[in-house]
């Protein structure tokens, strides 16, 4: 049975591993409004600026696609030093929404804030923890709100950790989550696609030729399901339409189901027709799946299909598989 190898110093004592300045570093991802990363980087990027200087913490803001009204907020630096800038950027918010707000009623002050933070979806258990002990207990101990997202969030593998309170118990509980994302980093290997606020719905692209959650060479840039015959049907569209996509060979049956359990239940829930083919000969590592209906209908079946694929889980000592 392996074990961990310890060190003892020259009184015998453990001594830990020392730990690179560059091991302690870890980015943090946050969704704020437009009007958010305006009051956040200020006038000629003075706010920001500050913040870096004082927090230590490196502050960037990222830029969306089309007209979305939301950014992500990359932090990077020490848990230490991350903290210290999201309390900076919590009393810079509620400063100034309570300067907007003097005017029209001066004793409507706002005294908590809220940060939407992103994390990988496998590290949502880090933070809940076995029967939900852990995020009850930052609640508890801190008097912050805390709520993770049941899904993950647009077409990405992020999904959502809210916080909210008073600025001591907002710095308390980012502390704490930002302590438990550090300890369990996201295991080698594991697809990750970050959100970016305005993209159109798609697959989101796992870096060509990366291996995928199912232990193969990617053969596009969709993340295991590539689409046929153009891109996926935009939402909302009326009429009925069909839409071709692949998937792995080796995931069918978890699409599927057992007597085709699975597939009914796709149908059911998106409104569609779904029919998989049988592996063509010069192709039998893929097979393609058609999704008739409407385009709201289709989206949803896709992506119904899409969580199949990625649960897919290779027989044990299979080599290649999941790391989720």
């Amino acid at each position: 049975m392996a074990t961990k190898r310890t060190i003892q110093d020259e009184n015998g004592e453990v001594a830990k591993k020392a730990r690179t300045e560059t091991d302690d570093l870890q980015e943090v991802r946050v969704l704020i409004d437009n009007y958010e990363a305006s009051v956040i980087i200020g006038k000629g990027g003075a706010n920001v600026k500050k913040i870096r200087t004082d927090s230590s913490a490196f502050v960037s803001i990222l830029k969306s696609e089309g007209n979305a009204k939301e950014r992500v907020m990359q932090v990077k630096g020490t848990v230490e030093f991350n903290t210290a800038a999201l309390r900076m950027i919590a009393e810079l918010l509620m400063s100034n929404e309570n300067e907007r707000k003097a005017a029209e009623n001066p004793e409507g002050t706002v005294d908590s804030c809220t940060f939407k933070m992103l994390i990988h979806k496998s590290l949502a258990g880090s933070i809940i923890g076995r029967g939900g002990e852990i995020v009850r207990a930052m609640q508890t101990e801190t008097g912050a709100r805390v709520s993770i997202s049941t899904d993950v969030i647009g077409q990405s593998t992020e999904k959502t950790v809210t916080v909210s309170g008073k600025i001591d118990q907002i710095q308390e509980v980012v502390t704490r989550v930002l302590t438990q994302l550090r300890e369990n980093p996201v295991r080698p290997g594991a697809q990750s696609v970050p959100y970016v606020p305005g993209q159109m719905p798609s697959f989101p692209p796992a870096g060509f030729g990366a291996p995928t959650p199912y232990g193969m060479p990617q053969q596009s840039p969709y993340g295991g399901m590539a689409p046929m015959g153009g891109a996926p049907a935009p939402m909302g569209g009326g009429g009925s339409k069909t839409e071709k996509i692949v998937i792995p060979t080796v995931c069918a049956g978890t699409v599927i189901g057992k007597g085709g359990s699975i597939i009914r239940e796709i149908k059911n829930q998106s409104g569609t027709m779904i029919s998989v083919a049988a592996p063509e000969p010069t192709a039998p590592n893929d097979r393609v799946v058609s999704i008739s209906g409407s385009s709201q209908g289709i989206q949803l079946a896709i992506h119904l299909i899409r969580q199949r694929v990625e649960s897919y889980q290779p027989p044990a000592g299979q080599a290649g598989a999941a790391m989720y």
